[in-house]
């Protein structure tokens, strides 16, 4: 190891088809920087090599300790109480080290970004300030590059060198390996946070999340958030069909464990076909009754007929409230076989967690010859990591929602379905997803203003900017689909170095779409109100299309903010500008038609009344069922989908 600085500073360019010239010393291959993380590995090694100096040694059992590696961006800068706050989170109460803590992690915060001025979530407030903070309960946030504090173990440092897979066959079609430098952080993809952070919850160790403001950042332009979210996305995508195909660059006990991530993704699998069995066949037994295991006559005597009186007394009172049958009622028979086929399902599920906690409990037993999650909360980490690889796969559903009040605003619509209970529906998600943020943001805030005179809180701005991110995105992460499937096979076939990004990346692209995106959600909605009004329809047909338009409006009004700020935010005309022009050349200036619309639309007070419209609205949505039942499917679709805490 002392030497290899010696040997980097003569590196030579790799000529290929060139025999080695020196039968003594082998030609390592010194790998390309692989971005951010090939500065972290490098800067590592270096320091891993400088204490393992004589001189800096202590001769005691410290030398032999895990190190505690602090990340800082360049653009961010630690506050005084940053390590205070973070090295105790790696100690147990009694003062010993705690080698199972992973990480911790802090929040980013820019401060010149005000929430109500931060048109574009480039705090990324959602996620620090509610979802984090949610994930923290089992250990689960992964880490976000900067502001990050992790724990390496001590290693052997006799080499620096260590052997991979080579990533492209030789000519004889086979894979030998390679040494290369030594490295602790991921530099297959672009999202190396994420990437290690896997590794380290398949082997069983977790994160804290700190809550507070301990380190301040220079942010990037706003639009340049846009290009982080494609890149981040593109990341993922990578990673996910990396660790699919089983070329994901895991080394250790954690690619010994990849197979815990084909668990939960067949887990998953299974509670979606559970999920879609229930709502697309009608049977009135168990699974277990239909393949044998269990007989007709028990399921009949355990649980048909204890149930049968509670279901009935549940039907008479929901009679009583809709005032007797009428011809639209279903009948009892409908409605016992329906209640009896939701109650054996979630029945199901949870005899399948608890026979999940019952082998999870054994094997906490067992831990000291298997490796297989040992508490529940491993098991909450890895549906997070899978979270992590997989939340790309929904980027269809903004378009959905989207296309489908699009539908309903455009197309006349029957729907049969009981509005009360739609109301009822609706009305608890609205209370439980508001309840969330609430209980949650009143729990963190509570816990760290005990130690902490600044904490970061979720807003009534981050609620309503995330909501605005969800439809705005979309675009760009179906854009990434392409981008990151491109990355990984250039990867896997040519073994083509995708850690880093070039300067502007992809955010010019991403910028562009999500301009022209928005600009035409916000035009599509005007356009189907005049739709509705020049088709001249029938007042059932008005009664049925118009919550339709109703809903498209709100979103409509979700996205005016961002695409006004992404239309205007190179717009250099000024006051002074405008006092030397007449009336005619403002109005044939495109700077002072811009100035003007971001002047109307971008001010503190219209933006005060947009950000509680949609709370509002989402309230407002059950009381507006009574009203015209078709705001309960639209209305609840989009509530489940895009509501607060989505």
């Amino acid at each position: 190891p002392k030497d290899w600085l010696k040997l980097r500073e003569n590196c030579q360019e790799m000529v290929y088809a060139q025999n080695d010239d020196d039968e003594v010393n082998a030609k390592v291959p010194l790998r390309s920087s692989h971005g951010k993380a090939g500065g972290l590995n490098f800067v590592d090694n270096y320091i891993t090599i400088v204490n393992d100096r004589p001189e800096n040694s202590y001769g005691t059992e410290q030398d032999e300790a895990p190190s505690l590696y602090g990340i800082a961006d360049a653009r961010h800068q630690f506050q005084p109480d940053f390590f205070i706050s973070c090295v105790p989170c790696f100690f147990q109460e009694n003062g010993d080290l705690n080698r199972r803590v992973a990480f911790t992690q802090a929040p980013q915060h820019y401060p010149e970004y005000q929430d109500k001025f931060d048109y574009l979530d480039n705090n990324n407030a959602q996620f620090f300030r509610l979802n984090a903070m949610i994930r923290n309960c089992c250990g689960g946030v992964s880490s976000c590059g900067t502001n990050g504090m992790w724990q390496l173990a001590n290693r052997d440092n006799t080499t620096i060198w260590q052997r991979r897979l080579k990533r492209v066959r030789d000519r004889d079609s086979r894979l030998r390996t390679e040494l290369i430098e030594r490295e602790q952080f991921h530099t297959s993809c672009k999202i190396e946070d994420t990437a290690s952070s896997l590794d380290r919850v398949l082997v069983g160790e977790y994160s804290h999340f700190v809550n507070r403001k301990l380190s301040y950042g220079m942010s990037k332009s706003p639009e340049g958030f846009l290009g982080a979210q494609q890149r981040w996305v593109e990341g993922a995508i990578t990673l996910c069909l990396q660790w699919i195909t089983q070329n994901a660059d895991a080394h250790g006990q954690a690619k010994r464990n990849g197979p815990l991530l084909w668990c939960v993704i067949i887990a998953f699998a299974i509670y979606v076909f559970a999920l879609l069995r229930l709502v697309t066949i009608e049977f009135t037994s168990s699974l277990l009754v239909q393949i044998g295991l269990v007989s007709a006559e028990d399921f009949d005597h355990f649980i048909r007929t204890p149930l049968s009186p509670l279901i009935s007394k549940a039907y008479d009172m929901l009679m009583a409230v809709r005032g007797g049958h009428s011809p639209n009622s279903y009948s009892y028979k409908v409605y016992e076989d329906m209640t009896l086929q939701f109650i054996v399902w979630m029945g199901t599920c949870f005899l399948c967690f608890v026979a999940l906690w019952l082998f999870t409990t054994m094997c906490r037993a067992c831990r000291g010859f298997v490796v297989f999650p040992n508490e529940m909360k491993w098991w909450g980490r890895l549906v997070i990591s899978f979270d992590n690889l997989t939340y790309w796969v929904w980027f269809w559903t903004s378009f959905f929602w989207i296309g489908f009040n699009v539908f309903l605003a455009v197309t006349p619509s029957t729907f049969h379905f009981n509005n009360i209970g739609m109301m009822s529906f609706m009305l608890a998600a609205t209370i439980l997803n508001y309840a969330l943020i609430i209980a949650n943001s009143m729990r963190f805030s509570i816990m760290e203003s005990v130690d902490a005179n600044e904490i970061a809180f979720l807003s009534m701005d981050n609620i309503w900017r995330a909501n605005q991110l969800f439809f705005m995105v979309g675009p760009i992460q179906g854009f990434s689909v392409f981008t990151g499937t491109k990355n990984f096979l250039s990867y896997l076939l040519y073994g083509q170095d995708i850690g880093g990004w070039a300067g502007g990346d992809l955010t010019q692209v991403s910028i562009a779409i999500v301009k022209y995106w928005t600009t035409t959600l916000i035009f599509s909605a005007i356009g189907c109100w005049v739709y509705l009004f020049a088709s001249n329809p029938t007042p059932t047909e008005y009664q049925s299309r118009r919550p339709g338009c109703i809903i498209f409006t709100f979103i409509a009004m979700d996205v005016l903010h961002p695409c006004v700020y992404l239309w205007t935010v190179s717009n250099k005309f000024s006051a002074e500008d405008a006092k030397k022009m007449t009336c005619v050349q403002k109005l044939t200036s495109v700077g002072w038609w811009k100035s003007c619309l971001a002047t109307a639309i971008l001010n503190e007070t219209l933006t005060n009344i947009f950000r509680y419209v949609a709370p509002a609205y989402n309230f407002m949505l059950p009381i507006l069922v009574f009203y015209n039942a078709t705001f309960g499917v639209s209305g609840g679709f989009t509530l489940v989908a895009v509501g607060a805490g989505h």
